[in-house]
């Protein structure tokens, strides 16, 4: 489908790439323009220029963007196509006024058939040195008029074009943009409008055609400026010839007076005494109150000082409140400090708490070897006992032999011997099971350990279960709460705030909602934080979104990015994968982009398993596919890299939300199901310690059990041994070597005891070495312990000045009570002084203001007021024996006097002064006007030599004749046939040997082809005429918009050709100037690079 068929109501737009044709991507508007090079862009006008037309609901066009280049722009398009809107739009939005277009009674009238309101976009370039305020308004002005149906119908925004922000709404700024740029929309040569266009192509009348003159080039407007002042200036002149009239009778009247007031100058020195006396007497009674008010300001003064001084003391107090309050808080914070130092001396406790706890063991172990050395030994000493006693006992025996009894001794010694056998089995028996229980308690211990961790982690993923669960219900009313805390008062506030641009998008899980169930949850881990993401279009937006996020409590992700629908499909891999953006249906154009910018969903592949993620990396030799940057399983691994190989990494899948619009009622099924599971696992756990735990309780008490056994054998075999010792000695009585025997084993026996003694004193020496490290390790500890208690009693003594510094600080407080009450008590007598002070004060203005009636200046006083007075009564009963003599007072006839001079003096002077402003102003005005003229004469001539050069560009000549008296311009034309005709009849002549051949009017025949008005000119001659005439008055003016509507309509193909190559030159020629230029017929230009050719076509109206 063309661009042309397409539906109007489509948003129009420009694309202003430098090719060589370009369309807009509008439905009704086609640009076309050259190659534009860098000495093309140099050249281009800096400031001034309509860069860009924007209408909405705008007479005929709904919507409708319109580019223009700097140079030349030609607008086609049929009739009704709406060319002439776009000009009466840019008309409106610089501010003109509705009379100018004909095309509406008012601003109402231009509102779109069904539409309340409209609005029209002019972007006006503003760069180089002379651009007006670039710190405001940047390198383009946007000049933004919005009209509505309603009580307020127009309303302007003057934006900054690079930002976009309304720097202003006033026309008065409109008006001085369009000043500094030299815009004169109220021109009717600058801009013409499809009526004024009209009109001044098929004007005839001379006056007419004066008046454009006058008007296109601003000389009607000065001509009128000065015809006011020429006014102002007569009016001037009639109020000074009446006020010379009355002069002489003022100027009579002034001499009558002085003459009376001389009569009267006898009376001067005792009036002029009288004045002097109530002179003094009017500021001795200043003096009398000024002391009044001296006397009431010292006391207030003293007040007052008493009152600083009592600030002064509450200052003071507060001071050392202050002070004591920095104090307390540092002596607090010390204690603390003091305090935290507490902890590593513990630590370092620690240490030698353990060694001392490892040194009383290996006491402990000690004392038992010593208790088993002693046992032993009284064994050892029992036996040297017996042994003494029984080779006594032997030595007596010798003397009477008896065997009687020999064999009982030997059954018995086999008995004992037996016994100590098995005494000796069941200590082997218990050592090893003593072993089987210390393996058994080692693994136990390990096992404890392990289910400890089993126990915390079940423990920790039951609460954290908990939490998911509990997000999951209350998101049940609201989906909005699974994108986090504050989500929805966040929303609400961005409701109802004002932004700068469009309103944040967000979140962005809200427009995205997933197409299989199965991919849930590591779709979700892969977008997560980005589902939760808000966008924006500006920096300002983003400032004004986190305060809301802030006093919100949101932590959702901000996100600055621009509303472009880029094309992302060359960015996909090959359709036979699954991608990420394949499985999410995504409600908004714009989140679908930013999920691509930011997670790159389409090049994020989906498989079930890792096998097949093996599979394709495998087929493309350990690579991932083109386009494709991650390939992701549903059961949370990532296989394959960008770098290459076959890595397989897990990924740590989050718990589910129903932030993809998943189903909550089964996620909650499952996550209550994950709980169950997850209470079980804890409870097979906790049951599991329990068990461990009595097993090595149980352990614990058979091994002591077993400990006590073996003590016990061994104490039933050491007395075994011993009676079958004493049993042998019996049995072997009789022998002769007995006594030898007896005395071979006490020497054994005695060896032993001196054997134990030296282990013992080795004993006792290294048990005398533990109990000095013992010692030393308790002197270390009592030295931790003496820095612990020494900082205990700093930190206690910090707190208790702290304390103290509280209770002095009650005492400054209450000092401070004390003195704003007495603070109190004086403001009351303060008050009732202030207002003595005052009605003091206010009786010295008072009784200044009146001796200011008497006396301006104020004046030396010689005597006191009761002195005063008597010398005023004096003096005015004297003077009042001489105005007796006189109808009227002194003062009435100096007042009458004094009155008719300042009356004279008043009106001479004014008189004067007038007259000298009024020869001012006729000399400005005769200066103007000669400027006026000089100026005229300039224009007139320039357009002139315009209008003879244009019609050059056709082959004409002629002229322009001006006649500022009548105020007539008529346009003199000869066409290139009237030229050929000339040419013929001076050749006839010639040959007929006549050098002039007279008609029967006296004029010659090559004169009638001189010269001839518009009027005998064909329609396209006289076009072309009009169109020179144009250009030559647009060549004198200095504005750098021009505009003409339907200027070649009644052209013929070969005067519009030329005419458009004339308007193209003139435009080429002028660096500073855009031409805008309308016409319903087809353009036989070629477009160029500073050329453009808009074509409009028809929009779509309503049946009605």
């Amino acid at each position: 489908m063309s661009d042309l068929s397409r539906s109007p109501t489509q948003k129009t737009t420009l694309d202003t790439s430098p090719r060589c044709h370009s369309r807009q991507r509008n439905t009704n508007v086609t640009r076309i323009r050259g190659k534009q090079t860098h000495e093309n862009r140099s050249n281009e006008p800096e400031i001034g220029i309509v860069e860009s037309i924007e209408i909405v609901d705008f007479m005929c066009h709904e919507r409708a963007t319109v580019n223009l280049c700097s140079k030349v722009n030609f607008i086609t398009g049929q009739n009704g196509s709406g060319k002439s809107a776009i000009l009466t739009a840019l008309i409106i939005a610089l501010g003109g006024k509705t009379s100018m277009t004909n095309r509406a009674l008012s601003l109402k009238g231009f509102i779109r058939e069904g539409c309340q309101r409209a609005t029209v976009k002019v972007q006006l370039r503003n760069r180089g040195p002379d651009a007006y305020r670039p710190e405001l308004y940047g390198s383009s002005i946007v000049i933004e008029r919005q009209l509505s149906s309603g009580a307020v119908t127009s309303q302007y925004k003057l934006r900054n074009g690079d930002t976009g922000e309304v720097m202003s709404k006033k026309k008065e700024d409109l008006v001085a943009i369009t000043d500094h740029m030299a815009i004169q929309v109220d021109n009717p040569i600058n801009i013409l409008s499809q009526d004024a266009a009209r009109e001044f192509l098929a004007s005839t009348s001379p006056d007419k055609m004066y008046q454009f003159f006058l008007k296109g080039t601003q000389l009607h407007q000065l001509r009128e400026d000065l015809s006011a002042v020429s006014q102002a200036i007569t009016r001037a002149e009639s109020n000074i010839e009446r006020k010379k009239e009355v002069l002489p009778e003022m100027k009579a009247a002034k001499k009558r007076w002085e003459q009376h007031y001389e009569d009267m100058k006898q009376a001067r020195d005792l009036s002029a005494k009288l004045t002097a006396l109530s002179q003094q007497m009017a500021w001795a009674l200043v003096e009398e109150a000024e002391n009044e008010a001296r006397e009431a300001e010292e006391k207030l003064g003293v007040q007052q000082q008493k009152v600083a001084k009592i600030d002064e003391k509450v200052a003071e107090q507060t001071a050392f409140i202050d002070a004591i309050n920095v104090e307390a808080d540092l002596l607090s914070q010390q204690a603390h400090e003091l305090l935290g130092q507490l902890e590593p001396l513990q630590a370092e406790k620690n240490g030698p708490v353990r060694l001392m706890e490892d040194t009383k063991l290996a006491l402990r172990r000690f004392k038992q070897t010593e208790a088993d050395m002693n046992m032993e030994a009284r064994s050892t000493r029992e036996r040297i006992s017996s042994l003494t006693a029984e080779i006594a006992t032997e030595r007596a025996r010798l003397k009477s032999k008896d065997q009687a009894g020999k064999e009982k001794l030997r059954l018995a010694i086999t008995g004992l011997e037996d016994n100590v056998k098995e005494e000796e089995a069941r200590i082997a028996d218990l050592q090893a099971e003593q072993q089987a229980f210390e393996d058994r308690s080692g693994v136990l211990r390990e096992t404890k350990v392990g289910c400890h961790r089993q126990v915390e982690k079940s423990r920790e993923l039951v609460t954290r279960t908990k939490a998911s669960l509990d997000e999951m219900l209350r998101s049940v009313s609201n989906r909005l709460n699974a994108f986090g805390q504050g989500i929805i008062e966040a929303l609400d506030m961005i409701d109802k705030t004002r932004w700068r641009n469009t309103k944040p998008i967000g979140p962005i899980g809200r427009f995205v909602k997933l197409r299989d169930p199965k991919w849930a949850r590591i779709i979700e881990t892969t977008l997560d934080k980005s589902l939760n993401s808000f966008l924006v279009e500006s920096h300002a937006d983003r400032t004004t979104l986190d305060a809301i996020f802030r006093r919100c409590g949101c932590q959702s992700r901000i996100v600055i990015c621009k509303p472009e629908l880029f094309d992302y499909s060359q960015g996909e891999p090959d359709p036979r994968f699954t991608t990420m953006l394949n499985m999410l249906d995504i409600q908004d154009e714009i989140v679908k982009r930013q999920l691509i910018n930011l997670n790159k969903i389409e090049q994020i592949i989906l498989v079930e398993q890792r096998a097949d993620g093996d599979k394709i990396v495998v087929a493309n030799h350990g690579q991932l596919p083109q386009n494709v940057t991650a390939c992701l399983t549903a059961d949370g691994y990532s296989v394959g890299s960008k770098a290459g190989g076959l890595s397989t990494q897990s990924i740590n899948l989050i718990r589910p939300t129903s932030r993809l619009g998943e189903s909550i009622a089964a996620t909650i099924e499952r996550e209550k199901q994950l709980l169950a599971d997850r209470q079980r696992a804890l409870e097979h756990a906790q049951r599991s310690l329990k068990e461990v735990e009595q097993e090595l309780e149980e352990l614990r008490r058979k091994h002591e059990r077993s400990a006590i056994a073996i003590r016990q054998c061994k104490e039933r075999i050491n007395k075994a041994n011993s009676e079958i010792q004493q049993t042998r000695e019996r049995l072997h009585s009789d022998e002769p070597a007995k006594i030898a025997a007896l005395e071979a084993e006490l020497e054994q026996f005695t060896e032993q005891m001196e054997s134990l003694q030296t282990q013992f004193r080795d004993h006792v020496a290294q048990q005398k070495v533990k109990e000095e490290e013992l010692e030393r390790i308790k002197a270390d500890i009592d030295l931790i312990d003496k820095k612990m208690d020494t900082i205990r009693d700093r930190a206690a003594s910090k707190r208790e000045a702290a304390e103290q510094k509280a209770s002095q600080r009650q005492t400054h407080a209450d000092n401070i009570i004390y003195w704003k009450a007495k603070r109190t008590s004086l403001e009351g007598k303060m008050a009732q002084l202030e207002q003595a002070h005052a009605e003091a004060g206010a009786k010295v203005e008072e009784t200044i203001s009146g001796a200011r009636k008497v006396c301006e200046e104020r004046v030396e006083v010689e005597h006191a007021p009761e002195r005063l007075d008597r010398m005023i009564n004096n003096c005015r009963a004297r003077l009042e024996e001489i105005e007796r003599s006189s109808s009227m007072s002194l003062a009435e006839v100096a007042e009458k006097a004094q009155l008719h001079i300042t009356a004279y003096r008043k009106a001479n002077e004014e008189l004067r002064s007038v007259a000298q402003v009024v020869k001012m102003l006729k000399t400005a005005h005769h200066l103007r006007m000669n400027k006026w003229m000089q100026f005229r004469d300039s224009m007139t001539m320039r357009t002139k030599m315009h209008f003879i050069t244009h019609l050059s560009q056709r082959g004409y000549t002629g002229k322009l004749e001006f006649d500022h008296t009548q105020r007539t311009l008529v346009p003199k034309i000869q066409t290139d046939q009237d030229l050929v005709s000339e040419s013929i009849v001076k050749v006839g002549g010639r040959k007929a040997g006549s050098s002039s051949q007279q008609d029967k009017n006296g004029s010659s025949a090559a004169d009638r082809f001189l010269r001839k008005d518009t009027k005998s000119l064909s329609g396209g001659e006289k076009s072309f005429t009009t169109i020179c005439l144009l250009l030559s008055l647009w060549e004198t003016m200095n504005c750098p918009v021009r505009a003409l509507d339907e200027f070649d309509v009644f052209m013929d193909a070969a005067n519009r050709a030329i005419a458009m190559s004339m308007m193209i030159d003139s435009a080429r020629s002028k660096n500073t100037t855009q031409f805008i230029l309308i016409t319903p017929l087809d353009m036989n230009v070629k477009p160029d690079a500073d050329i453009t050719i808009l074509r409009l076509q028809p929009p779509k109206r309503s049946s009605s």
